[in-house]
């Protein structure tokens, strides 16, 4: 009897933690949509896609996103790793090592993609679009940085008027 009431209590306690912890879940799913509609937006915006060139460039982008998250992951992968071990300072000789050589290559690994998918996104969109592209990436990023400098009250720069439009 007294096993049964132990299960029965780890049920409870695993019930009510995924009670606490699925509302931030879906909360923070919830900003990464809405980051992700922003994002679009923006770009639809600042790349103003015929419906051909936008039948084509979003297949394409959808792909070229995937590969990103895809290393993003690893290197969320590589920072859990060091906070388990504490920080670097705690860690070996050889794990730094691995850590730096996993860093390297990842950001070869991002290069690359990119490379990869200039020439992918050229069979979409006109090389001129594609150079904006790439900058209206770097601004979104930025915007999104700024905002997060606001919220935690360091103030920022926040995108001109003309960025802003694209996320109305």
């Amino acid at each position: 009897m007294n096993r049964k009431i132990m299960k029965t209590t780890q049920s409870i306690k695993l019930f009510l933690s995924l009670l606490i912890f699925l509302p931030a879940c879906i909360f923070a799913q919830e900003r990464r949509d809405r980051i992700e509609t922003m994002h679009i937006a923006y770009l639809s915006q600042k790349l103003s896609l015929t419906s051909i060139e936008a039948e084509k460039f979003w297949p394409i982008y959808n792909e070229y996103k995937a590969g990103q998250d895809q290393l993003r992951k690893e290197r969320q992968q590589e920072t859990e790793a060091i906070m388990k071990a504490g920080g670097v300072d705690n860690m070996s000789d050889g794990e730094v090592h691995k850590l730096i050589d996993n860093e390297v290559n990842v950001e070869t690994r991002q290069l690359d993609l990119r490379k990869q998918y200039v020439v992918k996104f050229q069979q979409a969109i006109p090389i001129r679009k594609v150079a904006k592209f790439f900058i209206a990436e770097e601004e979104f990023k930025r915007f999104l940085l700024n905002q997060l400098g606001k919220r935690m009250g360091r103030g920022g720069r926040d995108m001109g008027d003309n960025d802003r439009q694209g996320l109305q």
